[in-house]
């Protein structure tokens, strides 16, 4: 049994104030844009070896392509066809590679985990059992606007929005490719849902909704907003690049800790939704640059397609907040109907008025809310 200090939830009442979290975000914000920062110094340090390395390159396409010429083989024909391309663009795509495989690798070692029921369960509750504990009224609003962010409405908003704009310019590949990554998202996470069953420590959803692992949330956020920041960041300098990249990592982080703050999911989950996503992202924006020509800015029109997603995000998120958010907040806080392992921590009494769902009982694992909200 996991026993939460008496003392976290006055904490939360005595220190957790909206200054404080405000302060809070900001020093994640200065954070995450100093890190980036780096990255153009890097590669302003790896420049002579990469100079080196590119006159390798063309040695080697030399000599290959006397070779492919007197006996031409398949093999060898890719080989050279990957040579000609500038070596930048391979150790990106070298780069993408490696991000591909640790994310795979991760999300796979986290269903392990999850499915033996393994250390990171234990981690799981620890986290779930303090969040629970720092609860507060004002922190309730806050969190569920910001999960609305990467909810269905405001997705859905983003997602036609793009792909409109995208046609209407004819970047038709373009276009494909962010259809593809919203779709195939959402394919993998409803496929893994199914396959993982994993139960959410409490839940305002029915049916497949009601399986946690991994979460809809932060795999739709990360490809949504991850993808766009990809789509903006292509062929633009780094001084563009680095605010795009800092507004996205703070929109998605955010997303994930109001998941996990208004417990409908583990911190496995999260985790496992951002490997997901960044693994899908990698794929995508691989294929996208080594298989076809990138779109020129004027096609897409970087900018312009910022601010389209912007408006979609500003109008979406004011329908929500105008016609839902009240009784969306009022669900989450009666989402406390635990399952077994949320049963076996040491948390406040939940409040009164929870309405299990009529006809649905979870065998008694994790009875559910009634809820018109639509899943994630």
């Amino acid at each position: 049994m996991i026993d939460v200090p008496a003392g976290a939830s006055a904490f939360a009442e005595a220190w957790l104030t909206p200054g404080t979290a405000l302060g809070l975000l900001a020093l994640f914000t200065l954070v995450t844009v100093l890190l980036l920062s780096l990255v153009p110094l890097l590669v302003a340090l790896l420049r002579p070896v990469v100079r080196w390395l590119d006159r390798w390159r063309v040695w080697g396409a030399g000599a290959l392509s006397a070779r492919v010429a007197a006996q031409p083989r398949r093999l060898s024909t890719l080989t050279l066809r990957m040579l000609e391309r500038d070596m930048a663009e391979l150790l990106v795509v070298l780069l993408a590679g490696a991000v591909l495989l640790a994310c795979g690798s991760a999300l796979f070692w986290l269903a392990g985990e999850v499915a033996e029921s393994g250390g990171v369960v234990r981690i799981d509750q620890i986290v779930f059992a303090w969040l629970r504990a720092l609860r507060t009224d004002w922190l309730d609003i806050a969190m569920v606007a910001v999960t609305e962010l990467g909810g269905a409405r405001i997705s859905l908003a983003v997602g036609v929005a793009v792909f409109a704009w995208l046609c209407w310019r004819r970047a038709w590949t373009v276009a494909l490719y962010w259809a593809a990554a919203l779709l195939g998202a959402r394919a993998c996470v409803m496929a893994l849902k199914l396959g993982m069953a994993r139960m959410r420590p409490a839940s305002i959803y029915s049916g497949l909704e009601s399986y946690s692992f991994p979460s809809g949330h932060a795999t739709s956020s990360m490809v949504t907003y991850g993808f766009l920041a990809f789509l903006m960041c292509l062929r633009q300098p780094w001084r563009v690049r680095i605010p795009v990249l800092a507004l996205t990592v703070v929109a998605v982080a955010a997303i994930g800790v109001s998941r996990l703050y208004l417990g409908m999911h583990w911190l496995s989950d999260v985790a496992a939704g951002y490997a997901l996503g960044l693994a899908w992202i990698a794929l995508l924006g691989t294929a996208y640059r080594t298989l076809h020509v990138p779109a020129p800015k004027e096609s897409v029109a970087p900018w312009r397609l910022g601010a389209v997603a912007a408006a979609a995000v500003v109008v979406a998120f004011s329908y929500v907040a105008w016609f839902r958010l009240p009784d969306t907040l009022e669900r989450y806080r009666q989402a406390v109907a635990p399952t077994p392992a949320v049963a076996a921590l040491r948390l406040p009494a939940p409040a009164a008025g929870a309405t299990p769902a009529a006809g649905r009982s979870c065998d008694g694992r994790c009875p559910a809310l009634r809820s018109d909200s639509p899943p994630r």
